[in-house]
Parts: structure tokens; C-alpha cells; sequence
């Protein structure tokens, strides 16, 4: 059984990733640069995954982004059982880059230590 709510998770993912874009641009801070095209490349891979048109999506991608609900993003999270890398721990071995659930693990924590700061 898939995540019900795949289009409010994936409305999240686009407002962080907008969110981190933006400041990386202002700043210009090549760090969280990688970390926007990371989370750029994971919500492409949401929309193959789960047979979501991007462009036909205006209601969820175009809106004016006034705040960031989490909500979908923890729903996720929990509904997959996933747990966060802890960034002050991480080995190079602890992601395989050939294994889309290290990724995607590697990608969330990502957002969640950003939005939690």
C-alpha cells in the first residue's frame, strides 16, 4: 500500500526545495546549491515513481509559497519508517549511492536538519 497523500508530500518537498534554492542563491552558498539540485533530482524521481505529471500539477507546484507544511513530510517519514542520518555521525559507508531507500534517507535528513535549524 503507497502513501495516500503522495501529493501534499510532494507540494512539501517542492516548497523546501524553493526554500533552500532561494537562499542558496542569495547567499550564494555552493553547499546548499548540492542540497537543492539533490532534492530537485529526488522529487523528479517522486514524480517517475509514482506516475505524477509535474507540469500538470499547477495547483501544487505554482502556488504562492506563503509557508512550508511539514505535516506530509513527517507523515512520510513515519508511514515509511524512516530514520534520519545523524550528520555529526555519518560514515562514507553508511549511504550505498546504488540503493534508491540510502538515497532517499540521505535526501530527507537533508530536509529535515535544514527545516529544523
Amino acid at each position: 500500500m503507497a502513501y495516500e497523500n503522495m501529493n501534499e508530500y510532494i507540494r512539501t518537498i517542492y516548497s523546501v526545495l524553493i526554500m533552500i534554492n532561494n537562499r542558496a542563491n542569495t547567499n550564494k552558498d555552493q553547499k546548499a546549491k548540492c542540497i537543492a539540485i539533490m532534492i530537485y533530482k529526488y522529487l523528479i524521481f517522486l514524480s517517475k515513481e509514482y506516475n505524477i505529471d509535474l507540469a500538470d500539477k499547477k495547483n501544487i507546484l505554482n502556488e504562492k509559497l506563503s509557508h512550508i507544511n511539514l505535516v506530509p513530510f513527517f507523515e512520510y517519514v513515519s508511514y515509511n519508517n524512516i530514520e534520519f542520518y545523524d550528520f555529526n555521525k555519518i560514515q562514507i559507508d553508511d549511504v550505498d549511492t546504488s540503493n534508491s531507500k540510502d538515497l532517499e534517507r540521505f535526501v530527507l535528513s537533508h530536509i529535515y536538519y535544514i527545516t529544523q535549524k
